[in-house]
């Protein structure tokens, strides 16, 4: 997507370009525009040029040039332009920015995997091959190899794929999963982990595991960190239930359902696992989860990361990840 600044030289050529006729209909190399934007003349086209963005600038049936992602007010990939898109006064319209979840489409912009101090992983996923397992994760699971998938074809978070995990009925565990010693454990201690989800479904009432941080030696030990759902918010536990927080603490009190993942939208998540203070913290949105955030439960070094679903209370259940970070330094969700 072109900058403000070359959008705004564009226009300012266009308008250097017009010897024409405010306001008239462009015949004969003459464009017209309403709303105080001029048409291009000399010729070149009638109505203007097809913008290689598909913005579209100007009425008297001109199309401009060098616009944003969609045609026509649709973006490419993620959502339906709301005004903006499409100009109908000669103006530069706002909004219809390409959307994050939204349906149609297999583009959502430019990857969240953008290099930024202290992250030492991001993986977009687009170098994978569409209906294979990516590398170089592994999966688990009776039947991951299929269940755990790359998906070219739903609106992924950025780019055009993203992972898909469909558990099943009779599935216990369906897990995308890093061991790699590489970049794991990350150095200093602190662990910021960031990911982007989108749900199919809305989230149970039952406990359930999206997100699992452990030791890679000794799995289900020590402070393994188990994060999912429960009462249809997020759920956070050490070492089993030993320690658990949900997003709204006083739920059995005030019956309110905390912070959570809407279903058939993209949410991205961040979390700070420090094994040094020690202290967990978690992001939804860029917005901090206070009822997440303790100082006092014990953390691993975790060498060992899985994303997907693992079953107690069920049902089965469908969803994908995309854009997964980590890092020693706040990553955000840009």
């Amino acid at each position: 997507m072109k900058s403000s600044l070359a959008l705004a030289i564009g226009l300012s050529s266009l308008v250097l370009g017009c010897t024409g006729t405010l306001n008239g209909s462009g015949t004969g190399g003459t464009t017209g525009i309403t709303g105080g934007t001029t048409g291009a003349t000399g010729g070149t086209t009638t109505g203007g040029a097809m913008g290689t963005g598909g913005l579209r600038v100007g009425g008297g049936g001109a199309v401009g040039t060098g616009g944003v992602v969609g045609t026509g007010g649709v973006s490419t990939g993620g959502g339906v332009g709301t005004g903006g898109v499409v100009s109908t006064g000669g103006g530069v319209g706002t909004g219809g920015v390409v959307g994050t979840g939204g349906a149609g489409g297999a583009s959502t912009g430019a990857s969240h995997c953008g290099a930024r101090p202290g992250m030492v992983f991001c993986d977009d996923f687009e170098n994978d091959s569409a209906g294979a397992p990516p590398t170089p994760w592994t999966t688990t699971g009776a039947t991951s190899t299929s269940m755990v998938t790359i998906d070219g074809t739903n609106p992924a978070a950025s780019g055009t794929k993203s992972v898909h995990i469909q558990d099943g009925d009779s599935d216990y565990d369906t897990f995308l999963q890093l061991h790699d010693t590489s970049v794991l454990p990350v150095s200093g201690g602190k662990l910021y982990l960031r990911y982007y989800i989108r749900l199919a479904q809305p989230m149970s009432m039952g406990h359930n595991t999206l997100v699992r941080g452990d030791l890679y030696a000794t799995q289900g030990q020590g402070n393994n960190l188990l994060f999912g759902e429960d009462n249809q918010m997020l759920f956070l536990s050490i070492n089993g239930d030993g320690m658990a927080e949900m997003s709204n603490n006083n739920y059995y009190t005030d019956h309110v359902i905390g912070v959570g993942y809407p279903a058939a939208t993209w949410t991205c998540v961040e979390l700070l696992l420090d094994h040094n203070t020690p202290e967990i913290d978690v992001w939804v949105n860029g917005t901090e989860v206070p009822d997440l955030h303790t100082k006092s439960w014990g953390v691993d070094a975790y060498d060992y990361l899985r994303f997907g679903f693992e079953k107690y209370a069920g049902p089965a259940s469908e969803m994908w990840y995309d854009d997964i970070a980590f890092g020693t330094q706040p990553i955000g969700c840009d």
